[in-house]
């Protein structure tokens, strides 16, 4: 993938390896997902209760995971994430998924890694970004607010944690790539970097 590996400086200054991740790294994605709490992981599909296979790693019902980016320190994976458009049945749109080590959250590493997302589905094409999350997780919010994402719909009690029974409303919001006055904002966010 080209532009990769690149390095990225959390807010205390150390160094972090983001490139793509491997099918044979499914054994350091699985020590990522066992540090992750469970509660993230109710609104994906990719839970990480289980160690995924390349097969499942790479492509759900047939569809390619676009873009597939890992954070690394010492070659220990602290975040993923990834652009996919399977499941949206629109060819224009991609959606970003994203999950930080709980030890490396509030340092940056969640919205670098997000604004690299951003910035491929711009190369790639998408005219539409969508991210679905529950809505007791202030850290994307707070990431989505800053880019200005737009909150499309929010389904009451529509996610459910099977071992707690416990209900969260699922927003979906969506950034549209076409508009030029946000890629000329995504874009000098970009230089500053």
């Amino acid at each position: 993938m080209k532009g990769y590996p690149t390095e990225l400086f959390l807010s205390n200054k150390t160094k972090v390896l983001v490139r793509p991740i491997e099918p044979e790294e499914l054994e350091s994605l699985h020590k990522f997902y066992l540090k992750i709490p469970r509660h993230d992981f109710i609104i994906y599909e990719d839970n990480g209760s289980e160690a995924e296979d390349p097969e499942r790693a790479y492509y759900i019902g047939g569809n390619i995971k676009v873009v597939q980016i890992g954070a690394l320190i010492n070659n220990d994976i602290i975040a993923k994430g990834t652009l996919q458009s399977e499941g949206l049945y629109l060819s224009n749109a991609a959606e970003i998924k994203l999950i930080v080590d709980p030890d490396y959250r509030n340092m940056g590493l969640g919205s670098q890694m997000f604004n690299l997302l951003l910035f491929e589905g711009l190369k790639l094409g998408f005219k539409k970004i969508i991210v679905r999350y529950s809505s007791e997780n202030r850290h994307i919010t707070k990431i989505l607010n800053y880019y200005g994402f737009y909150q499309e719909t929010m389904l009451n009690f529509y996610v459910e944690d099977t071992e707690t029974n416990q209900k969260e409303d699922l927003i979906i919001a969506s950034f549209d790539l076409e508009n030029w006055q946000r890629r000329f904002e995504f874009y000098n966010f970009i230089d500053k970097s």
